[in-house]
């Protein structure tokens, strides 16, 4: 019997996820193929991989349909940047936070000394210049990518 309910229910259940149909435009039919020798097919696929690509027909795209003087950029660069400074950018924040709320209990008790004030200072300083690179970093990405 449970069967035939799930024969019965089969024409009416419709699947739902999954990706959704492309439309017309976004659908690739057509190809265009071209002859390499070793040499140049090793030398092609290590410009892909050097520009942050996995799929060479995706960095084949991007040069041969972008501008002439588009750069074909690697976003990896940019994103092993945002690595070496995010984490200094955390610790220096943790303790700038530890040290701020030192100096709130010190100074609600009227204990507040120089060496804090100093200390303070001192993070706030390396946060500014770790933020620095950070902020340098990224707009250097940001003008090949113009």
């Amino acid at each position: 019997m449970f069967q035939m309910e799930n024969q019965q229910q089969a024409p009416e259940w419709k699947p739902k996820g999954g990706r959704p149909p492309m439309k017309p435009a976004e659908k690739r039919l057509k190809t265009a193929s071209m002859r390499l020798t070793e040499d140049e097919r090793t030398a092609l696929e290590q410009r892909a991989a050097a520009a942050g690509y996995k799929d060479l027909s995706e960095y084949m795209r991007v040069r041969l349909l972008s501008e002439d003087t588009a750069p074909v950029h690697n976003p990896k660069q940019l994103f092993r940047a945002l690595d070496k400074t995010g984490g200094d950018l955390k610790r220096i924040g943790t303790n700038i936070n530890q040290i701020t709320r030192y100096v709130h209990y010190l100074e609600k008790n009227n204990m507040v000394e120089g060496r804090v004030l100093a200390q303070y200072n001192q993070h706030f300083r390396e946060f500014l210049q770790v933020e620095k690179e950070y902020v340098k970093a990224i707009r250097a990405y940001l003008r090949t990518v113009r």
